[in-house]
């Protein structure tokens, strides 16, 4: 008798396929925002600990510690939205490395497009991500003396949405679970009290307020100069600098070949929060880089690997009333996603009922290669090139870039998947037509870490702030820097190849209803 699906069920399988037949194996795992994907993923890695071989001291470490990878990168990654009480806010694809015998021997994880915009801003009634809420609430003592750290009512990054608290998630409890988890995979207490540090420093900076300046409204001053010198003091930098780096920008005009003339340029109130928020969500996501990174140093593996098992814990297709630069990514990776059950399932199954003569009803499928193209191809540009060529061309204004970007757009109107208009545009997805806002695209495209938030960082006399920055403040800058858009397409194709190297398997996980309940099921979705 054929049993109901479980997920139990997927984790065996991949795992004895991989053992018979000598195949690397991947499990992808999609549904909307709050269907289950990463309780899903959680169960995966649980059920393989559990089944896998291996007696030995190292081997037991390495399952420790890919299963203390959740809470951690949980704390760090997820929030809680609208749809869902802990929404991934990052993708993240873990291969689990077994030698021949079955046994897991090391780990690695890709982090793909961690949201940090939601560091410094979220909509009415959703939350930071759930480091913050459990750093505030349950910090330590010394940690509140050194960090100045306070509830959370108290800082205006976890406070201004209006959320404090989610039902049936104890912050306090998750906590000691996020600390344990550091402590299994290895990361020493004196790296525990400098990510603290970061996040203090973080949580100080959105409690910045600006007014005009008394001489010049085109110009900002900071209202409490004792709160730039409290997070100078984190930063171990001086008052002076920090408060310079957030009232003003320095401007290098070109002179030929040679090093032009240097400018102070004040900044407005808007700029100025603006620049404070930049520095703050630079400084986590370079801090959320370096905690992944410092997983993966821990997992490497203890001996030869031969095989891998996958497991795809990513966003889902997301459509909100206003979407922006972050739902394309989102989209555009699961397009991508789409195109490999194309191929590998609906296209290859089909494709050798052919060659064997079977005869079976053709299913008809909307090959989705359009939309992809569409939106990364380079020829004819597509919607990312037109947004790469709009910050070129209009980067010192992000009004005026999206306003090139509206008239570069126009070269998609040849799609029947592509629609411009009102200031808007709408792709033809797989999943639904979506309608992205074009204002702030191409700022958000552009991601530029600001040439005086790097000099704070590398100039600061914390060694721990420096290795999160390790850029050469002397190398070329005429070479335009990578934007946002090119990475996701670098890090969606670099997926896509990995994941066509293995053979899948698929979770679709449903959402039974939009009140987060456990016990109703609505037929009509």
């Amino acid at each position: 008798m054929e049993l109901a699906p479980h997920v139990y069920a997927i984790a065996e399988g991949a795992f004895r396929n991989m053992i018979a037949y000598s195949e690397d194996q991947c499990v992808i795992i999609s549904g909307e925002s709050g269907a289950g994907k990463t309780e899903a993923a959680k169960k995966i890695m649980e059920y393989i600990a559990a089944v896998s071989g291996g007696n030995s001291s190292s081997i037991k470490e390495i399952k420790d510690m890919v299963l203390a990878t959740n809470p951690l990168l949980e704390s760090f990654g997820c929030a809680k939205t609208l749809r869902n009480n802990n929404s991934s806010r990052h993708g993240k694809y873990l291969e689990i490395q077994f030698n021949a015998g079955g046994e897991p021997v090391g780990a690695m994880i890709t982090n793909y497009l961690l949201e940090k915009n939601r560091v410094v801003g979220q909509i009415q009634n959703e939350r930071n991500f759930h480091i913050f809420y459990q750093f505030t609430k349950s910090a330590s003592d010394e940690y509140r003396q050194n960090f100045g750290i306070s509830g959370p009512e108290n800082f205006l990054y976890t406070s201004k949405a209006g959320c404090l608290d989610v039902p049936n998630m104890d912050d306090s409890r998750e906590y000691a679970d996020t600390l344990k988890a550091m402590s299994v995979i290895g990361i020493s207490t004196a790296e525990q009290d400098q990510i603290h540090r970061m996040l203090a420093a973080i949580l100080w900076l959105g409690n910045v307020q600006f007014v005009p300046h008394k001489d010049d409204d085109n110009m900002s001053q900071i209202t409490d100069p004792d709160i730039t010198a409290f997070i100078a003091y984190l930063l171990e930098s001086t008052p002076e600098l920090v408060s310079k780096v957030l009232v003003s920008r320095t401007i290098e005009t070109p002179r030929g070949g040679r090093r032009g003339s240097v400018y102070d340029v004040p900044l407005n109130i808007a700029q100025a929060e603006s620049a404070r928020n930049g520095l703050a969500k630079a400084i986590y996501d370079r801090l959320f880089d370096w905690i992944v990174m410092r997983v993966n140093q821990a997992m490497q593996a203890r001996g030869e690997a031969r095989y891998i098992i996958g497991v795809l814990d990513i966003y889902g297709f997301e459509i909100f009333d206003h979407n922006s630069f972050e739902q394309l990514c989102i989209n555009y990776v699961n397009e991508k996603l789409q195109q490999i059950f194309i191929e590998l399932t609906l296209k290859a199954e089909q494709e050798e009922y052919v060659r064997e003569k079977i005869e079976w009803t053709p299913i008809d499928y909307f090959n989705n290669k359009v939309v992809c193209d569409l939106i990364e191809a380079k020829r004819p540009p597509g919607v990312f090139a037109a947004m790469n060529d709009a910050c070129a061309t209009a980067h010192a204004d992000p009004k005026a870039a999206d306003q090139s970007l509206s008239q570069r757009l126009t070269a998609c109107s040849h799609s029947k998947h592509f629609a411009l208009y009102d200031g808007n545009f709408t792709v033809k997805h797989y999943a639904g037509d979506v309608t992205y806002m074009l204002s702030g695209m191409t700022d958000k495209n552009k991601d530029q870490l600001l040439r005086d938030h790097l000099e704070l960082c590398k100039g600061s006399s914390n060694s721990f702030l420096q290795t999160l920055f390790p850029e050469d403040l002397a190398q070329d800058s005429k070479r335009r820097p990578p934007t946002a858009s090119d990475r996701i397409k670098v890090s969606a194709n670099e997926l896509v190849t990995k994941l066509m190297q293995s053979q899948p398997s698929y979770i679709r996980t449903i959402k039974p209803n939009e009140n987060k309940s456990p016990s109703e099921f609505d037929v009509k979705r």
